[in-house]
C-alpha cells in the first residue's frame, strides 16, 4: 500500500449542502515527497464534486504538525480559523 485517505461524508444541520471530511491521510513514509499526497487530495475533491449536494472538502491538523500544515499550504490549501474543536474524554485512558 503506499497511501490511503479514510473519509465519510457529513450531512450538517442547517443548510441543504453537506461535506466530504477527510478523517484520515496517510502516506507510506519512503513514498512521500513524491505526489501521493496531492493525488489524494486531488482524487478526494473529485469524489466530493461527483456527489449531488457535496459542496466542500473539510479535515483538521493539530497546530503542532508542521509537516502536515507545509504540505496543505503547499498544495494552495489556507488554514480556516472558523472553528473552535472540543474534545470530551469517554473514559480514564
Amino acid at each position: 500500500m503506499v497511501g490511503l485517505a479514510a473519509y465519510s461524508f457529513l450531512w450538517p444541520s442547517a443548510g441543504s449542502t453537506h461535506s466530504l471530511f477527510l478523517k484520515e491521510l496517510y502516506v507510506r513514509d519512503t513514498l512521500r515527497r513524491q505526489g501521493v499526497g496531492a493525488r489524494l487530495m486531488d482524487e478526494l475533491r473529485a469524489v466530493a464534486a461527483a456527489r449531488p449536494g457535496c459542496s466542500r472538502v473539510e479535515w483538521m491538523t493539530d497546530r503542532d504538525n508542521p509537516g502536515a500544515r507545509a504540505f496543505y499550504k503547499s498544495l494552495g490549501f489556507a488554514e480556516f480559523d472558523g472553528k473552535i474543536v472540543y474534545r470530551v474524554l469517554t473514559s480514564a485512558t
